[in-house]
């Protein structure tokens, strides 16, 4: 890797008309903490973060990655203020690196270094859009299986991408899977790093769905869970987003992700995280390659902890598992129709085809509705699906899928917009009269809307 750019250089004007740049805020460090006090729970919590952030990244910098001059909206030489925040939109491409022993990558040496442990295969891809007009975080999980055409090549997974080529190759391949889509920066985590980050948050709290048993020696993986809520440290949790030998592999791996992506954040907000960050920092400085710069690092963690979390939206690159008859090995296969609208709405692209309306034109007969229970209570998911019915929406059924919830979800209904369609889900909240609308690619994946039944929904019809 590069050293890091001196900061001489950090000043310099950056090489393309739209940097990441940010916009710098009062550089007194007191400001923030006097606002802080003069906030209350989270906000006073985000506030705090950021301005210790500050001090700590200061002293303690990320390793700088080299390809901010290979990435094509990556200007090489970005400021260096503290408080600083984005902009315009921006686009960060998030691998997570298994970086397993048992896998040696034949590009490197027989002696792995620590950057070796960055060069294997991706775990983990998302490209994550950050609107700081609305504060707003839009993700979208792309799987590990994802088919792909690389040159020399021919057909591959896209999770080889980072060993095949490093980040170049890996945010070259998204950005043309994803319709030319810009990338503006990168952050890639080891697999070690993220044991460390959960073990120093002191875990982290997941409703494991179902009863999960799996035991690989070659991929050191020994996974025995009892469903129910939890507190997972590091080990555990790493194994239980790994899990992927049940009937939905792949994308029940992507639904666990995202659920727990979201328990990441509802702990970084708790009040005790404050006395953590020193150590938090230093495992991000060891664990952590990206080509965000100083500035642009506290921008985005500013977004992430001051962002209207309620209205973030998750989702995942639409598509199907491939046939037996088609491809040797298994892989998912983009809908490149379903992903058009998802691309349009939240990433701001369009294709030269023609996007489709982004607003809902299925009708309600059509409109695939799961319903799942999760507090156990009988007829409740028979009823809600009589209710749907009466108001012509036919195709309503209780789900057979196993659906990762957070932690205190069961406390109230969700009716999770599956494929980032949230008119949909208003439609049927409408007829519920109630229940809390997220976008979010957790629900039952054959289903354009599913609905979790929590402890609020009326036990008994309502006059």
């Amino acid at each position: 890797m590069l050293d890091r750019k001196s900061d001489k250089q950090a000043s310099s004007k950056p090489k393309t008309d739209q940097p990441v740049t940010t916009k710098q805020q009062s550089p007194l460090r007191n400001r923030w903490l006097t606002l802080g006090l003069g906030l209350g729970g989270a906000a006073a919590v985000a506030a705090t973060l950021g301005t210790l952030l500050a001090v700590f990244v200061a002293s303690r910098p990320l390793k700088q990655g080299s390809a901010s001059s290979e990435l094509s909206n990556s200007p090489e030489n970005l400021t260096d203020v503290f408080h600083s925040s984005l902009t315009h939109p921006v686009n960060l491409l998030v691998l997570g690196i298994d970086n397993d022993d048992s896998f040696v990558n034949p590009r490197l040496s027989t002696h792995p270094t620590s950057n070796d442990a960055l060069a294997s295969n991706t775990d983990t891809m998302l490209l994550v859009r950050f609107l700081p007009d609305t504060r707003q975080i839009n993700v979208l999980s792309i799987p590990r299986d994802t088919l792909v055409r690389l040159p020399g090549v021919g057909v591959a997974k896209i999770d080889s991408t980072n060993w095949r080529g490093g980040i170049k190759l890996a945010a070259a391949t998204v950005s043309r899977q994803l319709e030319n889509v810009p990338i503006d920066r990168y952050i890639r985590l080891s697999r070690n790093g993220f044991i460390h980050l959960v073990d120093a948050l002191g875990g982290i709290e997941v409703t494991v769905p179902k009863k999960m048993d799996y035991v690989d020696n070659t991929q050191h993986l020994n996974i025995h869970f009892l469903p129910g809520k939890q507190k997972l440290n590091g080990q555990h949790l790493e194994e239980y987003v790994r899990f992927r030998h049940d009937k939905l592999g792949d994308i029940g791996r992507v639904q666990r992700q995202q659920e727990v992506l979201k328990a990441i954040q509802r702990t970084l907000l708790q009040p005790e995280t404050i006395a953590k960050l020193p150590t938090l920092m230093q495992i991000a400085q060891e664990n952590i390659d990206t080509d965000l710069s100083l500035d642009e690092m506290l921008a985005l963690v500013r977004a992430v902890l001051t962002n209207e979390r309620e209205r973030n939206n998750f989702l995942m690159l639409p598509g199907r598992y491939s046939r037996r008859d088609e491809y040797p090995r298994s892989y998912w296969i983009e809908n490149t129709l379903a992903a058009a609208p998802i691309l349009a709405r939240y990433f701001d692209v369009h294709t030269h085809s023609g996007t489709p309306e982004v607003t809902s034109s299925v009708s309600p007969s059509h409109l695939k509705i799961a319903v799942t229970n999760a507090i156990g209570q009988p007829g409740l998911g028979e009823r809600a699906i009589a209710m749907l019915r009466q108001q012509g929406f036919t195709n309503a059924r209780l789900s057979d899928h196993d659906v990762n919830l957070s932690a205190d979800a069961s406390a109230k209904t969700h009716i999770i917009a599956q494929h980032g369609n949230p008119e949909d889900a208003n439609a049927v909240q409408k007829v519920l009269g109630m229940g809390h609308v997220q976008v979010s690619a957790t629900g039952d994946i054959w289903s354009d809307v599913t609905i979790v039944i929590g402890a609020d929904f009326p036990s008994q019809p309502q006059q």
